[in-house]
């Protein structure tokens, strides 16, 4: 697609760890088992395949071929790779269609290694109660200007779990209000079907981001599951009735993997609580944390407990428990039998601090594969970074960088010259003078200094109004290049995070999905054959 243009970027994250990680620090990757970040590597070594509890009508899948190679690697024939998110409005921002994309290329490379199928896995976060990160997503308007849209949770929902709440008699007009501030009429009528579809008023949550994000993905081999299916919730009880009977020993194992991170001078990306149980109890208005080691459980905000043997009849008898972040990889694993995984920035921060649990639970931690980080580059956008001679790298340093770069370039070369000179020659001077002064009049030095520091300062003052001369007349140029900022990394956030898939689905259709597949290389077979979208595949062991 010529009018767009991907351009591979360094994931980032938070503090200095995710750089190391990716660097191959030997200290930081110390944190994982030696096997992990090791999936782009020939010969990478997976675990043997084996069974999960879970039913394939536990997940959603887009086509048949892919509903028969998922009942294959559920019996124990297959391998999963596993990526995620919560499920959020109108499928969320960039990112979330690049963690798909690359799940599904590294479930393809893994089938092509081991002979067996490879199926990537989408676990839908339906669990998470955060309403202000789930329901609420970003765009730019026909007027390029950057908002937000987000759906406001009922007074009786707030602090549920999003995913199986319904989204409300508002959808419609908050569906209404989104396409026309991100379409302006030119969006592909297919998709904007698609969206109006899925986002009714009994919808959920969970079952609309589904329904929306298989059908981007459609003709790839990836399913999708719910955390809050009642099927993955049955089968998810043993090893929550494991960490709560085993709550001391699990607790533990959270403060080594803190301690850990922090040893090496890392910031935790999780913070660790002490006597907190990596569980969450959902009742009433919301979830709790489980809380005490030794003893009985405190199971709501009240300070209602419970022994352990009664939270766990509750377990057993439907009541409602998910897992905190930081049990839900290890979840992850025990319920499929996961051989890598794909990870943004956040989520490996925090991983590095869950090797001692996966050890603890004797769950095996899978091969860890950062997700693949891409800036989306419009032809127009282009067109301006061509006029300011910026490139959309340099802008990542920030607009106000960017512009004093641009302004830099832009002094007339010999005003710029001339204040040079006379820069030098006023500090040869004056320290001429000091030296003078010291040996023949020392009392003289303080005035001496007094005068350099004026003499500079109105020198500094000369090149502050050249730059606000030069910012007057580049204002054009200034205007083209906060523009173009506003497109690569609105509000200082990188694209990525910040912008709806939407807002480009919209405007290109399929073409963007097709642009997208091909940027990311992404095969949806082992054999290396590409997706029914006409888009040329790299061979999956690339």
């Amino acid at each position: 697609m010529k009018s767009v243009t991907f351009e591979k970027e360094r994931l980032a994250g938070p503090g200095g760890l995710i750089a190391e990680l990716l660097d191959g620090d030997v200290a930081a990757r110390a944190l994982f088992p030696p096997w992990s970040f090791t999936a782009a590597l020939p010969g990478a070594a997976y675990p043997s395949p084996r069974p999960s509890p879970l039913e394939p009508d536990h997940l959603v899948t887009s086509d048949s071929d892919t509903s028969r190679r998922l009942a294959r690697v559920l019996e124990g024939g297959g391998h999963v790779v596993t990526t995620g998110q919560q499920p959020q409005l109108f499928g969320g921002p960039l990112y979330v269609l690049y963690k798909a994309l690359s799940a599904a290329r590294l479930a393809g490379r893994i089938e092509a290694q081991t002979g067996q199928p490879g199926v990537a896995v989408f676990w839908v976060a339906g669990d998470d109660h955060d309403w202000a990160e789930v329901a609420s997503v970003g765009f730019l308007d026909t007027d390029e200007s950057y908002g937000r849209i987000d759906v406001q949770p009922p007074p009786e929902l707030a602090g549920s779990s999003v995913g199986p709440s319904p989204l409300g008699d508002g959808i419609g007009q908050t569906v209404q209000d989104f396409l026309g501030g991100v379409t302006a009429g030119e969006a592909d009528a297919r998709w904007a079907e698609l969206l109006q579809r899925e986002y009714q008023p009994d919808r959920t949550f969970s079952q609309a981001f589904i329904g929306v994000l298989s059908e981007m993905t459609r003709g790839l081999p990836i399913a999708f599951l719910d955390a809050t299916h009642p099927g993955v919730r049955r089968a998810s009880i043993s090893l929550i009735q494991e960490v709560l009977e085993d709550r001391q020993g699990v607790d533990e194992a959270l403060r080594a993997g803190t301690e850990a991170v922090r040893g090496l001078g890392y910031r935790p990306q999780l913070g660790y609580v002490e006597g907190a149980i990596p569980v969450f109890r959902e009742a009433g208005q919301g979830r709790h944390r489980l809380r005490g080691t030794s003893g009985a459980i405190q199971v709501a905000p009240d300070g209602t407990s419970l022994q352990v043997e009664e939270v766990v009849l509750e377990l057993s008898g439907g009541g409602h428990f998910s897992p905190s972040a930081a049990l839900r990889p290890v979840l992850e694993s025990w319920l499929l039998p996961v051989s890598a995984t794909v990870l943004g920035p956040g989520e490996m921060a925090y991983w590095a601090q869950l090797g001692p649990l996966f050890e603890r639970l004797r769950v095996p931690m899978p091969v860890v594969e950062a997700r693949d980080s891409w800036r989306i580059v419009e032809r127009r956008v282009a067109r301006l970074l061509e006029k300011t001679g910026v490139s959309a790298g340099i802008l990542g340093g920030g607009l106000e960088e960017a512009t004093a770069g641009l302004i830099e370039r832009s002094r007339p070369r010999s005003v710029e010259e001339a204040l040079l000179r006379l820069e030098e020659h006023a500090d040869r001077g004056l320290s001429e003078m000091d030296g003078i002064v010291s040996r023949d009049l020392p009392g003289l030095r303080p005035a001496v200094g007094k005068g350099r520091a004026q003499v500079f300062a109105a020198l500094a003052s000369v090149r502050k109004a050249m730059d606000r001369m030069t910012r007057d007349r580049e204002r054009a140029a200034i205007a083209q290049l906060e523009r173009a900022s506003t497109h690569l990394y609105p509000g200082g956030v990188p694209q990525e995070r910040a912008i709806a898939i939407w807002a480009f689905l919209s405007r290109y259709g399929d073409d963007f999905l097709d642009a997208a597949l091909k940027a990311s290389a992404t095969p949806i077979r082992g054999d290396g054959s590409s997706p029914g979208c006409g888009v040329a595949g790299e061979s999956a062991g690339d």
